[in-house]
């Protein structure tokens, strides 16, 4: 470890998140590293968050705020931190007591970000899924932009899974487009910095019912919705690219293999059944962005089903697809049937 650790800033926005805030809160306070400030925006809830936040207040900085959704929450919450290193966590999420001890060890100041596997769990707290997304130990950004490049996006953990360098959030220029708050600085990283690639899992990613609902809703303008945050993005990240005058350069396209993906769900959504010229754009993208045969057939069977299958089918399937709950389901099945085979 550094011999002046850095600060690191933890944000938690809440909004209604009465049964979860709690252990959020504890498990930033239970954490071994020891140079932490933990900042709470309470954004308006109308349940007993702000109740429970308060029960910190000697121990954390916490203020409430009128309802204005995830985005200025965050933002507001960035505004009272001063950490070197700043780490968004989701108020229905954990981290591990010893994840910033061991992120701490790669914090240095070449070092844009560091992303870390998450363990998936209900709203009971139980385990559901193996950690995810599978990372491999890595410091190198290059192959980051590559894939940017290639994808319009990397392989990367939710917002609870991240950890950014100060600066990567300053000056962004204009977030309206936004949801969240790690948007376009997780794409701006690789480009400014290191990118450090934990193979371990150092947090608890929660799906409940207050969250599955915006995965697994299928309608034509959520779909439209995640195609223009997805292509905004990536026009936002190349004007700081440009603006900055950094080496490495963005290159935009618009036949994305996700923009594909999206407007097959898209049409799905208004009842219809994708076009055989849609369909085998999805395709060409897909082998355009993926050397695997594994991740190329298994697309290449998702858009056939989309396809072939009949309207309330394709509905099922194109539902799945979006709920990573499904997901941890299935793998765990698999995993359970390969154990009992052995």
């Amino acid at each position: 470890m550094n011999a002046h650790p850095p600060l690191i800033s933890i944000i938690i926005t809440c909004y209604n998140y009465e049964a979860f805030i709690r252990q959020c809160i504890e498990s930033a306070l239970r954490q071994t590293y020891p140079n932490v400030e933990i900042i709470v925006v309470d954004d308006g809830s109308t349940d007993q968050s702000w109740h429970i936040i308060q029960d910190y207040r000697q121990k954390i900085t916490a203020v409430r705020t009128q309802n204005r959704g995830a985005l200025r929450s965050s933002l507001t919450g960035l505004s009272l931190s001063t950490g070197d290193f700043l780490h968004f966590l989701d108020a229905d999420d954990m981290l591990e007591p010893r994840a910033l001890a061991e992120i701490a060890i790669h914090l240095r100041p070449e070092v844009s970000k560091v992303q870390f596997m998450l363990i998936p769990i209900n709203s009971d707290g139980d385990v559901i899924g193996d950690p995810f997304p599978s990372l491999t130990f890595s410091e190198e950004s290059s192959l980051l932009i590559q894939s940017i490049n290639r994808r319009g996006y990397y392989n990367t953990p939710p917002t609870s899974g991240n950890i950014y360098r100060r600066d990567v959030y300053s000056d962004l220029g204009d977030l309206s487009y936004e949801r969240a708050i790690d948007g376009v600085p997780y794409l701006l990283a690789p480009f400014i910095g290191r990118v450090i690639s934990l193979d371990q899992p150092l947090g608890r990613y929660r799906i409940h019912n207050a969250n599955l609902s915006s995965f697994s809703t299928l309608s034509s303008d959520r779909m439209d919705g995640y195609m223009k945050r997805f292509l905004a993005r990536l026009r936002h990240l190349k004007e700081l690219v440009d603006a900055r005058g950094l080496k490495d350069k963005i290159q935009l396209r618009h036949d994305y293999a996700y923009i594909q993906e999206m407007k097959m769900l898209s049409v799905v959504a208004s009842g219809k059944r994708p076009t055989a010229h849609l369909l085998a754009s999805y395709r060409s993208a897909i082998h355009r962005e993926h050397e695997t045969l594994s991740k190329r057939y298994a697309s290449l069977v998702f858009a056939v089903g989309l396809f072939a299958l009949p309207d309330e089918g394709r509905r099922r399937l194109a539902s799945f697809r979006l709920d990573p709950s499904q997901h941890w389901k299935i793998r765990s099945r698999l995993k359970q049937a390969i154990t009992v085979s052995n």
